[in-house]
């Protein structure tokens, strides 16, 4: 009987142990990867809005935490060695089914134009939002069920200027606790070729990113994705992680491409830029006279 569980079950090495949960790990984690690139975090928001923190935490758990300690106590006919290897899984899992919804509730589900600029909202972001509404006898919205207005994902969605006999009420709520206007879901309504003219009226202009040096980078964003500027148009972005600016096409108010700038460096740069030219221009009268 021994013999032909030794045949059928051979007994693993602990490098050949530690192979097998490295792979297997691999196997989940790359499936992770995939949900998180294409459906939670689509393209750049996977660096812009969240994916890659958490796709480190996970990776941490999923690819060290597991397999390091397979490689820590599988010992080869070591006694309850079935119920070391069962904890090992059991704790793998749970940590795993943790990072799993963790980074499901930071995934984004929009991006929402407001106050002029387009910001990520995250799935986390607007429960919190909908629930602070629902206290004020407020009626949030579904963003599924935007979602079949907007095909799109995350969805597209616009939270619409106040009118200004309604901008004092609006600065009130903000003041006393209300969600940001990017959050609130009671106002959303889908963007559409019809807001096409207010997004143009609104964008900033080339002249505008000329004064900060940003231009530079978002015509370098411009050139290698091969767009032309008659066919776009520039507004300012806001994610968890980066802001800058977006490159939206005019006809259809998609986003083609994000640009992440550090506003406070390049606002340095550029200043530091104007000091040395003015210096130069000084030292150039002083020789002249």
């Amino acid at each position: 009987m021994s013999e032909a569980t030794s045949t059928r079950w051979p007994v693993l090495s602990k490098g050949q142990a530690f192979s097998i949960h490295l792979a297997l790990s691999i196997l989940i984690f790359s499936s992770l990867v995939a949900v998180m690139w294409f459906l939670w975090f689509p393209g750049e928001l996977f660096f812009l809005d969240g994916g890659w923190q958490g796709l480190k935490i996970v990776g941490l758990i999923d690819l060290v935490l597991g397999p390091a300690l397979t490689l820590l106590l599988y010992k080869p006919g070591k006694p309850k060695l079935v119920l070391d290897m069962s904890l090992i899984a059991m704790i793998q899992i749970s940590a795993l089914a943790y990072g799993f919804y963790a980074t499901h509730q930071q995934r984004t589900v929009a991006v929402v134009y407001a106050d002029r600029n387009f910001n990520t909202l995250s799935a986390d972001a607007v429960s919190y939002a909908n629930a602070e509404l629902i206290e004020r006898e407020l009626t949030p919205r579904s963003i599924a069920e935007l979602k079949t207005m907007d095909r799109s994902y995350p969805s597209m969605l616009r939270t619409p200027d106040p009118a200004p006999e309604d901008f004092g009420k609006f600065v009130s709520q903000l003041l006393n606790g209300y969600p940001e206007y990017h959050e609130r879901t009671d106002l959303f309504e889908p963007l559409s070729s019809e807001h096409a003219n207010m997004l143009a009226e609104q964008s900033v202009s080339i002249e505008k990113l000329e004064t900060t040096g940003a231009d530079k980078l978002v015509a370098a964003a411009m050139q290698k994705q091969g767009f032309k500027n008659d066919d776009v148009i520039f507004h300012h972005f806001k994610a968890r992680y980066a802001k800058g600016i977006v490159i939206v096409r005019k006809e259809t108010q998609e986003i083609l491409d994000y640009v992440p700038i550090k506003w406070d460096e390049l606002i340095a740069a550029k200043t530091a830029e104007l000091k040395d030219e003015q210096s130069d221009k000084g030292q150039m009268a002083e020789s002249v006279e």
